[in-house]
């Protein structure tokens, strides 16, 4: 997915970073809100990448979403969290394919494939 670069802050251009190494102002925006850590739930699935983390056993799961949606994805649970108290749940942990930090919607995790 290509993000438009609308830069509000002319200062930061002024500075020497390019604009494209930039996130959206979109993007930017959600990344800084609040990320409420969630260690209990209802929801099985996410029961799951709350014991994964707690244990620090990655997860293999498929992602429908994303730059390669129905991709295989092994990842390593860093926190299982929400922005609002009853919002959508997230996944954000280190994915060894990418060498990053990786933020993953619950809802579009279709199929638990077991942990490695």
């Amino acid at each position: 997915m290509k993000y438009k670069h609308n830069i509000s802050r002319p200062d930061l251009v002024k500075s020497g970073l390019d604009p494209k190494l930039l996130p959206s102002e979109k993007l930017f925006r959600w990344l800084l809100r609040p990320r409420h850590p969630v260690l209990a739930c209802h929801d099985d699935l996410a029961n799951m990448f709350i014991e994964a983390m707690l244990t620090g056993e990655p997860v293999k799961f498929i992602y429908t979403a994303g730059s390669k949606p129905g991709a295989a994805r092994n990842v390593k649970v860093s926190l299982v969290f929400r922005h609002e108290p009853e919002g959508r749940l997230y996944v954000s942990g280190c994915c060894p394919e990418r060498s990053a930090n990786r933020i993953f919607a619950l809802d579009y995790i279709m199929v638990i494939n077991g942990r490695k």
